[in-house]
């Protein structure tokens, strides 16, 4: 079920019509109709007021309650704008963003299994201690992000033609992560593992810094490596552009 059903089966359960529902909150009932058809989304000042109106979680308003049949249901999140949120201990398994604004967002202590962001705008967003396995960000902008603390995953974790310009990573565990066709131009990754990694990026990393990072049998393939910093690296088994590195120090 999606935004639009749920709003709309909120307001039903509760014998409101769209102008009254419109009345309590502010805004016209063609406002209503156009959310519920799926034509527009709530502005997200609106969603303490929709909440409190339909006594629920904002959570809840996107994501549902899950039940036992419905734990693997993927749903979908379309021209959201999250900007500022601040997103904790969620379960996100499962869900698809299309064209979602996560600028400024924080998503901490939550799940994001099997998660699919694309063409989302994430401008400054932070990321922490959050369960990746799986998870797939794509075509999205993310310069500026932080992303720290995130633990191990079972499942590999993908991004796709992502800019991640000046973004920090911090103590994260990215084993077998596949980073391609990202600009990861001034960013910095600190106390990290890309053990096992792919990074393909036919562009120049111009800076960038790597500090204390794990890139044993990393691969890093097609890529300008001119004006990389690398700090306390373990770099066992890794292979730059097709070569051994134990062959080019």
């Amino acid at each position: 079920m999606n935004l639009n059903e749920r709003l709309r089966g909120l307001r039903l359960e509760r014998g409101l019509t769209q102008q009254e529902v419109g009345d309590l909150l502010g805004v016209t009932a063609q406002a209503v109709s156009k959310w519920e058809t799926g034509l527009a989304t709530p502005d997200i000042t609106l969603l303490p007021k929709i909440s409190t109106l339909f006594t629920c979680s904002i959570d809840s308003l996107f994501f549902g309650t899950k039940t036992a049949d419905s734990q693997d249901h993927k749903q979908t999140i379309v021209r959201a704008d999250f900007s500022e949120a601040k997103i904790e201990s969620s379960d996100l398994k499962g869900i698809v963003m299309r064209d979602v604004i996560l600028d400024g967002a924080e998503i901490f202590d939550s799940r994001l299994n099997r998660m699919s962001i694309h063409h989302g705008g994430m401008a400054h967003v932070s990321l922490k201690h959050l369960d990746l396995d799986g998870l797939t960000i794509g075509f999205s902008q993310m310069n500026g992000a932080v992303i720290h603390d995130l633990g191990g995953h079972t499942e590999p974790i993908r991004f796709s033609e992502n800019d991640f310009k000046r973004s920090l990573i911090d103590r994260c565990d990215l084993e077998g992560a596949e980073i391609i066709n990202c600009n990861l131009s001034g960013v910095r990754i600190k106390g990290s593992a890309l053990k096992n990694s792919w990074l393909l990026q036919p562009e120049t990393y111009n800076p960038l810094c790597l500090e204390d990072v794990n890139l044993r049998g990393g691969r890093i393939k097609n890529c300008d490596l001119s004006g990389v910093i690398l700090e306390d690296c373990q770099v066992d088994g890794l292979v730059i552009n097709g070569v051994l590195i134990k062959s080019l120090l």
